[in-house]
């Protein structure tokens, strides 16, 4: 018997399935939401690394890593003898512990040129003046810092016994160092240290400032290495500060105008092949016992000139109130020239020879000097003066003539001679 369906139960039921079905679909069938994407990990600044204090001991190179705000911490004073050859690349921030510092020793060579989008930092971990040491040359390698900037530098000296090094970049005897856009900023004592002998450092584009010290000292011998592009001022005492040893200049030297003045602790000694301009508005202070000397032996091949301008006198002065020793000038063949100058409180007392009392210039043995345009101020003697020896009477100076010249409040007469004891 065949099966009889009833077409309308069988729509009924299916409409009864097909509304269960959609009760699940609204209670149990959410639409699924859309996750995002997980973002990248965002890097987060690392520590610096710690250098032990025997890294020096052979070549490195130190790199600059975005990720840290500083590179690398130094808490010894590390150093680098033999031939080591340490670079450090642009960009790259050191800071020094109490009392740390970098070493240069033997033939060893500190390459540290930054540039000027990513220069090298030289700090300390405490932002205080002297919080470490600084950068002590002491190697006859080609050592170069370039683009760079030393900071809170001038601690403990670098050295105990002499010839005491301190500063915030110390050059020692027979070293050498190329500084090219450089600060030196807010150390204890002086910016630069160039104390010692027979150095060769080249300078250009410098900024000293904020030192509890001079900005620099440096040796007469190289104190012409420096140049317009730097500027010197905002220290305790605004000078290029020139001391007393190794005073004599052997080679071609210029002293050009700066920003500060020059300051002369003792002697300065232009001999045999040396030749010193003084250009025009270069401003000399001399400490008491301070003085010019142009003397040699023979082929006499020397000279001193002081080469003002009208509008740019070159200005000799004493730096206290008790003057200072003067300008001597020995025989020569070479011609030498003192113009466009402000000669102020010189007393004529050289204390080569013992001579006492004399001029603002002392002149021996007839040298080749011209004289012009050139004022002497409150010289308690005379302006110029001729060594005569026992004699009275007045020099033949067939080599010397002056002209222009302006007295104020000068004791003496313009031209006086003697035997340079009076």
């Amino acid at each position: 018997m065949k099966t009889k369906f009833n077409c309308k139960q069988l729509f009924k039921g299916k409409l009864l399935l097909l509304a269960g079905i959609c009760l699940l679909t609204a209670t149990g069938c959410e639409e699924d939401e859309v996750e995002e994407p997980s973002p990248e990990p965002t890097p987060t600044a690392q520590s610096a690394e710690v250098i032990p204090c025997d890294y020096f001991e052979t070549n490195r190179v130190l790199v600059n890593d975005t990720l840290k705000d500083v590179d690398y911490v130094i808490d010894c004073f590390i150093y680098a003898f033999g031939t080591t050859q340490i670079i450090i690349e642009e960009g790259v921030t050191i800071e020094f512990t109490e009392d740390a510092g970098i070493f240069m020793d033997d033939n060893s060579r500190l390459i540290a040129e930054g540039t000027a989008e990513a220069p090298i930092t030289f700090s300390g971990t405490e932002k205080t003046k002297g919080s470490w040491r600084g950068i002590f040359i002491d190697s006859y390698g080609d050592n170069s810092i370039q683009h760079a900037k030393i900071e809170y530098a001038g601690g403990t000296p670098f050295s105990s016994t002499s010839p005491v090094y301190q500063g915030s970049i110390a050059v020692a005897s027979n070293s050498k160092l190329d500084l090219s856009h450089v600060e030196v900023m807010n150390g204890s004592s002086t910016g630069l240290d160039l104390t010692g002998h027979s150095a060769e450092v080249s300078t250009d584009n410098l900024t000293v400032s904020g030192n509890e010290g001079s900005a620099v000292r440096v040796c007469g011998y190289q104190a012409h290495i420096f140049n317009n592009t730097s500027t010197f001022v905002g220290n305790a005492s605004d000078y290029i500060n020139i001391v007393e040893n190794y005073y004599e200049i052997e080679t071609t030297a210029n002293w050009k105008k700066l920003d500060v003045p020059y300051l002369v602790d003792n002697r300065i000694h232009v001999k045999d092949g040396g030749h010193l301009t003084l250009e025009a508005g270069v401003e000399v202070l001399f400490k008491e016992d301070a003085y010019l000397q142009a003397a040699g032996m023979f082929p006499y091949d020397y000279s001193l000139n002081i080469s003002g301008t009208p509008a740019d006198p070159v200005r000799l002065l004493a730096h206290g109130d008790n003057g200072w020793g003067g300008i001597y000038y020995s025989f020569t063949p070479e011609s030498n020239i003192v113009k466009h100058a402000i000669i102020d409180g010189a007393r004529g007392d050289i204390s080569v020879g013992n001579i006492t009392n004399s001029g603002a210039i002392y002149m021996h043995a007839d040298p080749q000097l011209t004289i012009e345009n050139t004022e002497f101020r409150n010289l308690p003697n005379c302006a110029y003066y001729a060594y005569t020896g026992a004699s009275n009477n007045a020099p033949d100076l067939p080599n010397f003539t002056a002209q222009n010249i302006t007295l104020t409040d000068v004791l003496g007469a313009e031209f006086c001679w003697g035997d340079g004891s009076e």
